[in-house]
């Protein structure tokens, strides 16, 4: 008889001490301060693919200046990169701080060392970017709030339509 209350007690405790402890912590729990989503994949990665980074600005930029201006204009530095390997989609955590996102994009990275000077734009492409929910054929605007985060930003990475992959100077003036 005297195992009995010793067992119950053990079984309270050990109820008590696996609170949860043993699930995954959550992308976005509490405490996280961004954006969070799917990346969902589509294609082949090119053999030449060093990384994916999702990065976001809060203006959008109009010349290569602005997209590689060191320190950098867009959020987080240094940039986030999407988990390896590419399956159908992965859950994401962007660390942002509270402000207005009008372009959050995923960018491409060939093989080579980045120099944060218009030569790079040569090894970015555009992959993909958030699109507005209700219109998709413009980009999707963010807005973290203070102290909190920002769900449903999810992004489609297209490795395998040429347009998707596209050179970030097409989106940006980068002439002289």
């Amino acid at each position: 008889m005297a195992l009995r209350p010793a067992a119950a007690l053990l079984a309270t405790l050990a109820a008590f001490a696996c609170d949860g402890g043993l699930e995954p912590e959550p992308i976005c729990g509490s405490g996280f301060i961004g954006a969070c989503g799917t990346a969902h994949y589509t294609g082949t990665p090119p053999a030449t693919t060093d990384a994916v980074f999702l990065v976001a600005f809060p203006t959008y930029p109009t010349s290569c200046s602005e997209l590689l201006t060191f320190p950098p204009r867009f959020r987080p530095f240094p940039p986030f990169e999407l988990p390896l390997p590419y399956v159908d989609s992965a859950s994401y955590g962007l660390p942002l701080s509270p402000d207005r996102y009008e372009w959050i994009v995923a960018v491409w990275k060939d093989t080579g060392a980045i120099t944060f000077t218009v030569a790079d734009t040569t090894k970015f492409r555009v992959a993909g970017q958030y699109r507005d929910p209700a219109d998709t054929t413009r980009a999707g605007v963010v807005t973290v709030p203070s102290g909190g985060a920002v769900g449903g930003v999810d992004v489609v990475v297209d490795f395998d339509t040429l347009r998707s992959l596209r050179p970030v100077s097409d989106y940006v003036a980068c002439g002289p």
